[in-house]
This record gives C-alpha cells, structure tokens and sequence, in this order.
C-alpha cells in the first residue's frame, strides 16, 4: 500500500533471480502473482532480455489475466502465467490496468528459464568439502526454500559449513546450456537409504517431497543423488540397495505427480570398511541404472587419497573440481541434443 493509503500492485511472485524450469519446447511457464489495486479489470506482463544474453527472446506487454471485479475477485489478488523462451536473465515488468490507466505497476529484475536441480544424498552432496566454492557465472543461483540467491557456498539446506561441487557444476552447465542453473539441497549427513525410505522414522522422504514440490508443477529437471557411503558401513547389499532406493525414487513420483529425472551416482566408498562391504553398495547403483529407474550419474569411487580426499572421506578442492566435471559429464551425456 503507498504512503498516501492507496492500493498498489505487489508481486508474490515471481522472487527475484527465481529461475523457472524450462520444457522440452524451451518454454518455461513463469508463475506472476500479488495484490492489486481496486477497479482493475487486466494484468499485463513484458519480460525484457538482459542484454548481451546469448539465448532467449524479449516479450512486449501481453495480458497475463483478466480480472472479474467484485465480489468475484477475491481481495484483490490475481495469478496468472507468462510463456518465456530459456536464456539469459529477464527484467519482468507488470502492470495494473483499467481500460488505458496504468494503476499500478512492479519490477522483478532478474527472472529465468533454465534448469532446476535437487541435490540429495549424504555429506559428498553437502557443505563438508575442504574449502567453499562460488560461482563465477552470474546465472547460477541456490534456492533456500525463501529467496533465490548467488551460488556460494554453504548450499542452503545442506548440513556442515565447507564447499560442495554445485557452484562449479552450475558454472560448467550455464557455459553449455546458455540458461540459468538453480540448485537446492535436500540432504542427510550418515544417512544409510533405509532411513530415506517414506515409512522410516525421523527420514528425508517428506522434505524431499515438499522441496521439489514447492518449485512448482514439472518444476525440477532431475534429483542429483549422491549416497552409499553409510551402507558400506551398514553392510547392505545390492538387491537391498536397488529395492530400497526405487521405492524412494517411484514413491517421490507419485506424491509429486511427475515423473522427475534421478541421475544416481555411484558413491560406496569410505576408509572404515573394505571392498568386500562396499563393492555390494556399488554393484546396486550399478542395477539402479540397469533397471532404467535413474540415470547413470558420476562414479567417484576411484577418487581417493590425499589429492582428493581431505580427511578420507570428504573432498579436498581438487576433488570437488573432479566431482563437478563428473556430474557434468554425466548430464550432458544423458540430455545431449535435448534443449542445449
């Protein structure tokens, strides 16, 4: 509301530097909601390319919904939907009108349309690399649940202080793809996948759910999974590992409602057992990819030592480095041809 009393145009949405997930067309449906003035009857949107963006396409002003006045329209608030093409960074620009009068208007400087990550897993997936990363390209964001924000480290929502290889791998994503990259951690630390499963007690399931929900209806390209660690200890085997981990992967679907993209690393190793308890953890992600359930994602067994270990578990920067281009690889491999 202004100073002066009068209603005026606020956005919920979208937030600022959000980036929407685009289809398989490129398009990505950007979500415009708030609160209006009184007697508006339409809500008109235009999104303006950031200049220099190497792929997207600026849209004049278009009527993103029409309003029924009183007593139908419910105090004063509007939902609607714009179509924008995947690229750079836009600046939305919304307006109130009533015939020709413009009786408010808001700006969101920053809105995209790329891809949407969830990272989930145990702490290789979270903030216990030896040393925090950032990322260089302006376009890579994390999502907190509440606001959308550079990509440094710590990633929101993922437990420990230190780095993570998602800055670097939205770097590497962005130069390749041309659109923005956002990231959102839902991750345990020492979590074996039984405690992942949707009837465990005190699990991950029901955030996993509510996170990848929140980012909207298709709202997450794919499920970065990086986990095993915890099961070598736990001497699970491989037919346990495959079951348990596509009940969690069928059981998320369903209570999303789309069939959501898993790439699934193989991640057994850890210095407290041998090859005997982790070759059976590996041998069931290897089936997890044999089976079709997910997507073949990067194999960091093999990255080992000081070099890339800092404490024999946890990466050093180099092995954040090598575990970034891995889960690129891994990506662009699988999505090669489609939308780059």
């Amino acid at each position: 509301m202004a100073e002066d009393g009068r209603q005026t145009l606020a956005l919920s949405s979208p937030l600022e530097r959000q980036v929407f997930q685009r289809g398989a067309d490129g398009l990505g449906q950007v979500a415009i909601a708030g609160s209006l003035p009184t007697g508006v009857e339409a809500v008109e949107a235009r999104a303006v390319l950031a200049e220099g963006a190497p792929r997207g396409k600026t849209v004049d002003w278009s009527i993103v919904t029409k309003i029924k006045i009183a007593p139908s329209h419910e105090e004063g608030r509007f939902s609607g939907r714009l179509p924008l093409s995947s690229g750079g960074w836009y600046r939305l620009e919304v307006r109130a009108r009533k015939g020709e009068q413009t009786l408010g208007q808001a700006t969101v400087e920053k809105v995209g349309v790329g891809d949407v990550y969830v990272t989930a897993g145990q702490s290789n997936s979270a903030n216990f690399g030896q040393v925090r990363q950032a990322a260089k390209d302006d376009r890579v964001v994390y999502f907190d649940g509440k606001a959308y924000v550079p990509a440094r480290d710590p990633i929101p929502g993922g437990f420990g202080g230190g780095g993570t290889p998602w800055p670097l791998l939205g770097d590497l994503l962005a130069k390749q793809c041309k659109v923005p990259i956002c990231f959102r951690s839902s991750t345990l630390t020492y979590t074996p996948i039984a405690l992942w499963l949707p009837d465990a007690k005190h699990n991950q399931f029901p955030t996993l759910v509510e996170q990848v929900k929140q980012l909207g209806p298709r709202g997450v390209r794919a499920v970065l999974w990086h986990q095993g660690e915890s099961d070598s200890l736990a001497k699970t085997t491989a037919e346990q590992y495959r079951d348990r981990l596509t009940q969690v992967i069928q059981a998320m679907r369903k209570d999303v409602g789309y069939d959501v993209d898993w790439f699934v690393a193989q991640a057994s190793f850890h210095p407290g057992c041998g090859k005997p308890q982790q070759e059976p953890v590996a041998a069931g992600q290897r089936l997890i990819w044999k089976s079709k359930v997910a997507f073949v994602g990067p194999v960091t067994d093999d990255l080992l030592g000081k070099e890339y270990r800092s404490d024999g578990v946890h990466f050093t920067e180099k092995g954040l480095q090598a575990h970034a281009q891995r889960w690129y690889e891994a990506i662009v491999r699988q999505y090669r041809g489609a939308q780059q």
